[in-house]
């Protein structure tokens, strides 16, 4: 893996920027955010992974619509390191509904954010002694814990892209026009506790087929807007 320095990453950035609007490759359209920062990696030559180094090395690189309205940026994707599975957890809080899709089609779903502070209307809840030890609880049953490693995003580098076509779709195309360099990240038990750092459930299972449920997180998400409460410093780099 080739380690980034960040004059390095300022010039890919400036290189990327200059190429105007990239297509989605073939072989790697997807109906989901993930999709930009695929793009980006691949720009740089790197793989999507999962292992604690970041993409870059010392950096961890994302890649985000650059929308307008609202949006959350994904810190991780991990799955519970004791108590109840995510699987479990959708056997007991599923509900069954029409597919979006097709309406003919009855999927069960768990598609639910959880917060720090206050139960969501499953009656779900989070609550963080430390960022090893994030539990989540059902009223006042306990039911999980995550442990998260916050050194893969200690030092993140964030690009946000304009599109053009209709969204996710083969024909949607991104021009990665502005990236920051976010360090010096604080404690996030707070954070968590206080519902700004949330958890999304995103599982679903066709009932009319014999497939099991199809896991997308969990996810631990943060809204762009308060990404100054994560990190102490802020720079921009394109």
């Amino acid at each position: 893996m080739k380690i980034w320095s960040k004059e390095e990453v300022v010039n890919k950035l400036h290189e990327i920027k200059n190429k105007g609007y990239l297509s989605v490759p073939t072989d790697m359209f997807r109906t989901d955010d993930g999709v930009v920062g695929q793009i980006l990696e691949r720009q740089f030559g790197v793989q999507e992974n999962n292992i604690t180094l970041g993409d870059l090395g010392e950096f961890e690189l994302k890649g985000m619509r650059n929308r307008k309205a609202k949006s959350n940026l994904t810190l991780f994707h991990k799955k519970p390191v004791a108590g109840q599975t995510v699987i479990q957890i959708f056997n007991r809080f599923g509900y069954v509904k029409p597919s979006s899709r097709n309406p003919e089609v009855m999927k069960k779903k768990l598609f639910t954010t959880i917060k720090g502070g206050r139960l969501n209307n499953l009656g779900l809840t989070l609550n963080a002694k430390h960022a090893s030890e994030i539990n989540l609880y059902y009223q006042d049953e306990y039911l999980s814990t995550w442990d998260l490693n916050l050194s893969k995003i200690e030092k993140l580098v964030l690009v946000f892209a304009e599109t053009i076509g209709r969204a996710n779709s083969p024909e949607e195309q991104f021009h990665f026009t502005k990236a920051y360099m976010l360090t010096e990240i604080n404690d996030i038990t707070s954070l968590i506790n206080d519902g700004v750092l949330v958890m999304d459930l995103c599982i679903d299972q066709d009932l009319s087929k014999s497939k099991g449920p199809h896991d997308r997180g969990p996810h631990l998400r943060i809204p762009i807007s308060k990404l100054d409460k994560l990190y102490r410093n802020i720079e921009r780099l394109l």
